[in-house]
């Protein structure tokens, strides 16, 4: 009796170790499987968790007693290579700032669009000696102290102020293959040239703005939304109801994030330094802002040889820029900007 029990035993011992033993390598079966569908397209959920991000601060504000530190700044953009897969290009601006809502005098503005001081070596990786917008800022009494040109009122939203601007020309993903102004990278953003050389840029169609709508501002976790219009690329004159040169505008959803702030007695005024963080981030596909038929460069001044192809682009492009394949349609941004107030 009791050696039939003990084999019954053994017999359940076995099978639930050749059922277990199964069940593990077919977990690790399933766990190493490659997954080769990725989610297309940004949600909500991926680019922005309401529930991750820092609360602000009870009656924080970020008025123009601020000063933006764009040295510790950047803003910074992704897209899928070809559309397949979950394989990033990446690449970031040089050139980016706000811009006030009040008079400021040109002298104040941290050197909008202005070539450095002579001897002062400022250089992007697109630098051309004879065109003063492919340089980085100058240095200006704005860049780093106040007053600040974007405002944030935590406890009354209608205050909040929002519009800052990128030059495309400016893109860098840091491999020569692509940032030469003959190279594809310049493609992605939709850069104008003037001359057949591809060295100068027509500084039209260089800017890319983003500025909020007013009352749009809304909560969202600890985090917020807001409406802003993107403009990027222009329409060419063949474009149905368009002048040759008007910017494509349209509205996207921005999401912004607090990241805290730091106070550092000792540096900066007489009781120390207040810093603070916030990031932007959104997605928009080019294919709103730019003609995908747009298979032909059109220069405005093409050598004779590119002549016949610049005029077959101006008859039958939409928008400037040069439509690549290579880069896939949704374009991913972020920005992450700190900025700092003597105490």
């Amino acid at each position: 009796m009791n050696t039939t029990i003990m084999k019954h035993r053994r017999f359940i011992l076995v099978f639930a170790l050749v059922f277990g033993m199964a069940a593990l390598w077919q977990a690790c079966k399933t766990e190493t499987t490659p997954e080769l569908n990725y989610v297309q397209g940004a949600t909500d959920a991926n680019v922005f968790n309401p529930n991750a991000e820092l609360p602000v601060p009870i009656n924080f504000v970020l008025d123009t007693t601020f000063g933006h530190e764009k040295s510790h700044s950047n803003v910074n953009w992704k897209a899928r290579y070809y559309d397949f897969s979950d394989t990033w290009l990446t690449g970031r601006f040089g050139e980016f700032h706000f811009t006030p809502d009040f008079p400021v005098m040109p002298n104040k503005l941290g050197g909008l669009h202005c070539p450095p001081a002579k001897g002062v070596q400022l250089k992007n990786l697109n630098f051309n000696e004879k065109y003063p917008a492919t340089q980085f800022w100058a240095n200006g009494p704005n860049t780093q102290s106040p007053p600040c040109y974007f405002r944030f009122n935590s406890t009354d939203l209608t205050k909040n102020y929002l519009k800052a601007y990128v030059l495309v020309s400016t893109n860098s993903t840091s491999e020569p293959g692509r940032d030469g102004y003959i190279q594809c990278g310049q493609n992605y953003v939709g850069t104008q040239w003037m001359d057949s050389t591809r060295q100068v840029v027509d500084p039209t169609s260089d800017t890319c703005w983003l500025i909020s709508r007013n009352d749009t501002w809304k909560r969202q976790g600890n985090g917020f939304s807001v409406v802003c219009d993107l403009s990027f690329n222009r329409y060419l004159k063949n474009e149905a109801g368009k002048n040759d040169g008007d910017p494509i505008v349209k509205p996207i959803t921005v999401y912004v994030t607090y990241n805290g702030q730091l106070y550092t007695p000792g540096t900066g005024g007489a009781l120390g330094t207040l810093r603070c963080g916030f990031s932007a981030s959104f997605k928009f596909k080019r294919s709103d802002f730019m003609d995908k038929a747009n298979t032909k460069l059109y220069l405005k001044n093409p050598t004779t040889a590119e002549k016949i192809n610049a005029d077959a682009a101006y008859l039958t492009n939409k928008t400037y820029g040069t439509w690549s394949g290579s880069v896939g349609d949704d374009i991913w941004v972020q920005a992450n900007m700190v900025f700092s107030k003597k105490q």
